[in-house]
């Protein structure tokens, strides 16, 4: 399992070369993709989400582990939020679900209630509640039909054998399950029917579209080069392809833009998904941190070294001082594939302790491997250099001028 640098390469040149010069945008949008497990290297379910989030503030996000009982749920249940804002999350069933903000509309919200199904409330309720992606689904449409709905969302829900796109508004529905290898999603409604409801400009279109389709053309590519599946490897590749605005044109569009400050990928396991379903997390923009997979029966217990604000803050860092022409640190994904072969190693094991009735010894390995490899790659990511972003080095060249 390699990262593909020439593919990297040649996307960045054919997309710069598409972007129409002078066009500028404001990066500031998330990316979503699935990959159905007739499309994946692995054979299971594969959901992830590029997180952006604009203004000052970026902390680090939160898993958050629910038990079975609380709030009266059936389930148990790992929340990934951002101040306690639910944006996807993972059950022992091997349900995922993830949503990002659709197509601005006029579509007015129904009145406060408990009852309203809020984007967050709504992710919670199908974690805490269902098991089939299907039944999820149409609990959002009753919530629909029962003029619940708040907000415009879009919503990626799967178990480990089927997947659904979901758009939404408080006016609008349109829901379709997902029959080819994969699909990708930025802020646009796609399906028939959500048409007249969308507000949004052609600008902010244009925008999303770029990136969504750099996301959809490395994942053909990486089939191509795969006999039609995609390696799990391919798809954390994609989430570091870099979307960088100049002011003066777009260089390159990707998921990866000036605002990602984490990255989320959900594997769901058909067989124990109590145990073997995965959430692999990058704190921290994925051009520059690392993929922890943590296993569903270890999230109860996230190993400090994930969820470091200053690790966090340093990858931005890194981040905001990119130029168009950075490219990923080959350190860093050398060391990404030997993370993935361990765990990928430790989850073969922990399945044979599974199916020999060795649940303990299971347990045991996923937990001690998730915790062995958060402390090598926060040893990894103390040692990357801190280099200045473009505003402080603006800031010293002032400092000096004005010393003169």
């Amino acid at each position: 399992m390699k990262f593909q640098t020439s593919s990297f390469h040649s996307l960045r040149a054919a997309l710069a070369a598409a972007v129409c010069a002078g066009a500028a945008f404001t990066a500031h949008a998330d990316t979503e993709w699935m990959i159905l497990p007739k499309g994946a290297t692995s054979g299971l379910m594969l959901l992830h989400v590029n997180r952006d989030i604009t203004g000052k503030n970026k902390i680090a996000p939160q898993l958050i582990y629910d038990a079975r009982k609380q709030y009266g749920g059936k389930y148990k249940f790992l929340r990934i939020c951002n101040s306690n804002y639910c944006i996807a999350g993972i059950n022992e069933k091997g349900l995922g679900v993830i949503f990002t903000g659709g197509d601005p509309t006029t579509d007015k919200n129904p009145p406060k209630s408990n009852k309203n199904f809020t984007p967050h409330n709504a992710t919670v309720i199908m974690l805490r509640n269902y098991a089939a992606a299907d039944q999820a689904v149409k609990r959002l449409h009753t919530e629909f039909k029962n003029r619940q709905i708040v907000d415009s969302a879009i919503y990626l829900i799967a178990d480990p054998f089927q997947g659904f796109v979901v758009e939404c508004s408080p006016a609008h529905f349109a829901s379709w399950q997902l029959p080819h290898a994969f699909c990708v999603y930025t802020h646009c409604w796609k399906l028939p029917g959500m048409d007249d409801g969308s507000i949004g400009s052609a600008d902010r279109a244009q925008w999303n579209y770029q990136r969504e389709w750099a996301a959809r053309d490395f994942l053909r590519q990486a089939m191509e080069k795969n006999k039609n599946m995609i390696p799990i490897t391919e798809s954390m590749a994609v989430s570091r392809l870099a979307a960088k605005d100049t002011g003066k044109k777009t260089v390159l569009n990707g998921p990866s833009n000036p605002n990602t400050y984490a990255a989320f990928t959900l594997e769901l396991d058909p067989e124990y998904p109590e145990y073997l379903s995965c959430v692999y997390a990058a704190f921290g923009p994925p051009r520059h941190t690392i993929y922890l997979p943590v296993p569903f029966i270890a999230a109860d217990k996230i190993p400090e070294e994930l969820l470091n604000q200053q690790r966090l803050e340093a990858a931005i860092k890194r981040h905001k001082a990119e130029t168009a022409e950075t490219a990923v640190d080959p350190a860093l994904v050398e060391l990404q594939n030997k993370i993935l072969l361990d765990y990928l190693r430790a989850r073969k094991k922990a399945r044979g302790n599974l199916r020999s009735d060795k649940n303990e010894e299971a347990e045991k390995l996923l937990r001690e491997t998730m915790k062995a490899q958060a402390e090598e790659i926060a040893a990894f990511l103390d040692k990357l250099p801190q280099p200045e972003t473009p505003a402080e080095k603006d800031n010293g060249g002032a400092e000096q001028k004005s010393s003169k």
